[in-house]
């Protein structure tokens, strides 16, 4: 008669794969972010249309082509000021959700602390 070697349990799928906890906080995180951004998004867009509305009505109130150019540089100055300040909130944006989504996995379950 042979031995037989002890069968090992073979791990579950349940102790392999993490569950659902860490990845609905990331994607709740992820969630949040596109909103803000999307939100911010819209913002800016809208502010900036109100800006083209305002210098086209100043360029039509011009009655010389220095008054025109003036206009026009200050628009584009401002354009460019804007446009800067509204990348950097965008970036911190970013930068604040990836801070929670890595606060996010950090708090998963650790796997090693399950009895045998």
């Amino acid at each position: 008669m042979t031995a037989s070697k002890p069968k090992t349990a073979s791990p579950t799928v349940d102790a392999m794969v993490p569950g659902p906890g860490p990845m609905i906080a990331v994607g709740s995180v992820a969630m949040q972010a596109w909103m803000e951004l999307g939100n911010e998004a819209i913002r800016f867009v809208w502010d900036r249309l109100q800006q083209d509305i305002k210098t086209q009505q100043a360029v039509l109130a011009c009655t010389s082509l220095e008054e025109v150019q003036r206009v026009q540089s200050e628009f584009f100055r401002s354009a460019q000021d804007q446009y800067t300040a509204e990348a950097r909130k965008m970036l911190e944006i970013i930068g604040k959700s990836t801070t929670a989504g890595m606060v996010a996995t950090s708090q998963a379950r650790k796997y090693d602390d399950v009895p045998l």
